[in-house]
């Protein structure tokens, strides 16, 4: 992942996704460049945590004209650590609503995170984009699965050529978790040190997307573990629940 200064804004993304599919657009948002003061500081993006509305609307409108998207164009989730996913042909929120899934070009889907995984899955021969929001509850409960029982019944997509990218999320040296949160986890994602378990979210990510199919070439990571980043990233675990949110943008474009 390699990163960019926009307008004050750091933003992140894949040079690597233009080789694979060049029509698809894709940002990380770091925390940096916004209004809001601390803890929220500053880039925060999410509603209803304690920040000041107008600073977080002015953190989205700086967001979305740094990146050339108007607010009607982008769709969003009020997640709440589900599996439900909605297919959506035009911008607006949907409630209770985990993933989404669109084949219209130029309509953005937003993903929010303070330490879960945004997971991006996209057909460059279907020209077919799914966006998730993968945290330990919905992970367990098969979002991606889900998904991708979607993408291969509704848009006939061929998982050979699907590509995968996971944003920033917490690593799995960061993400202690209960033994009853770690049980019905793959014994490869977790482990186990003096009573403490620590959950590999990212790796179990990339378990699930090899069993749809998805080859490992195909699958991108930022590398980003979100507790460990203080500068750039929120982290709901390390700041204890007081902070902010990131989004993470993809968007069909026209091909070049």
């Amino acid at each position: 992942m390699h990163w960019t200064e926009k307008n004050g804004l750091k933003l992140g993304g894949f040079a690597s996704l233009g080789i694979l599919a060049p029509e698809l657009a894709l940002v990380f948002c770091s925390r940096a460049g916004g209004f809001s003061e601390p803890p929220f500081d500053s880039l925060n993006l999410g509603e209803g945590i304690g920040d000041d509305p107008e600073a977080v609307r002015l953190n989205r409108a700086k967001l979305l004209d740094s990146i050339g998207f108007p607010p009607e164009s982008v769709a969003r989730g009020r997640q709440v650590h589900g599996t439900r996913i909605e297919t959506v042909d035009s911008g607006g929120l949907c409630d209770g609503t985990d993933g989404l899934i669109t084949t219209r070009r130029g309509l953005a889907l937003a993903i929010s995170t303070a330490d879960c995984y945004p997971v991006f899955i996209y057909s460059p021969t279907e020209k077919v984009l799914a966006a998730l929001h993968v945290g330990r509850n919905g992970a367990k409960a098969g979002i991606i699965g889900k998904a991708f029982g979607i993408l291969y019944g509704t848009h006939h997509i061929d998982p050979y050529t699907a590509i995968a990218v996971a944003g920033p999320g917490i690593c799995g040296d960061c993400y202690t978790v209960s033994g009853g949160d770690a049980a019905g986890f793959p014994p490869e994602t977790i482990r186990t040190e003096d009573g403490a378990h620590r959950l590999d979210l990212l790796r179990f990510c990339e378990l699930e997307l090899l069993k749809a199919g998805v080859r490992r070439e195909n699958i991108k990571s930022a590398g980003l573990c979100t507790s460990c980043s203080a500068d750039l990233c929120f982290s709901y675990r390390r700041d204890g629940g007081r902070t902010g949110r990131h989004w993470t943008i993809a968007a069909i474009g026209p091909s070049p």
